[in-house]
């Protein structure tokens, strides 16, 4: 009996294998299903929103969308600081005097 399409199909029937579970989705998985449920009524429904609302949810989402960035200082800044720290603590009062 040679193999062919035909009889892998025949083999195939025969097969005591049992059908895959699918697992129940996760958390995650339904967080995500909600907030795709959440954001399609969104923009759906924009023109319904006020506009504090429209500013707030711009805020909000852009947070998640945009990378968030570090101040960076120059070394002028730098030396501002240390000038600003050295005067603050040599014209305060000696506390043990």
């Amino acid at each position: 009996m040679p193999f062919n399409s035909e009889s892998a199909r025949a083999a195939g029937k025969k097969s005591k294998r049992k059908s895959l579970k699918k697992d129940p989705p996760t958390i995650k998985e339904k967080m995500e299903l909600l907030y795709e449920k959440v954001l399609d009524d969104l923009l759906a429904n924009q023109d319904k929103l006020t506009k504090t609302e429209r500013v707030k949810l711009f805020i909000t989402l852009s947070g998640y969308i945009f990378p968030k960035t570090k101040p960076v200082r120059d070394k002028f800044t730098l030396e501002q600081l240390k000038e600003m720290k050295e005067d603050y603590f040599d014209n305060s009062p000696d506390p043990t005097k």
